[in-house]
């Protein structure tokens, strides 16, 4: 007999991109229980401010605070679009993705991990550097829902 899992709790990485848009959909037909929630964490990839300063972009941490109030922005607009019922907590953090991914769910006792295969760095630096979504497979003591790119 299989047994249905209740997922309270989701953990869905956001970067903005098409693809991480299309797993917030889906985690919010997955949410289930109680009181469901969905937790949406963007991460501030620690590497991209200091490239951007070393291109005179600014100093670092005035493009991470621009990158703060960005997703700020951003992360709002889809805690007004979820469904009545659902609680939705928006997180902003700077480090290395994989790393924050993992410790946040293991932080907050997420029931599983709702993520895209590919986000906005692509396929050549996900072919180069190996992808955000393959690291938290192996890492992940949770669950972990990966879901093909929408192209």
């Amino acid at each position: 007999m299989i047994r249905k899992i209740d997922f309270n709790t989701l953990l869905v990485p956001i970067d903005f991109s098409e693809n991480s848009k299309a797993a917030f959909a889906q985690a919010i037909g997955l949410v289930s229980g109680d009181n469901p929630v969905v937790i949406l964490l963007h991460v501030i990839d620690s590497a991209l401010p200091e490239f951007a300063e070393t291109h005179d972009l600014g100093t670092r941490e005035q493009i991470a605070q621009r990158m703060r109030e960005r997703a700020g922005r951003l992360l709002t607009e889809y805690t007004e679009a979820c469904p009545e019922g659902i609680e939705v907590d928006p997180i902003i953090c700077e480090g290395r993705p994989f790393m924050e991914i993992l410790q946040k769910a293991d932080d907050f006792a997420v029931d599983a991990i709702v993520m895209s295969k590919v986000g906005r760095r692509g396929k050549v630096e996900e072919l180069l550097f190996g992808s955000t979504a393959e690291k938290v497979l192996r890492g992940s003591t949770k669950p972990v829902l990966v879901l093909p790119s929408c192209d």
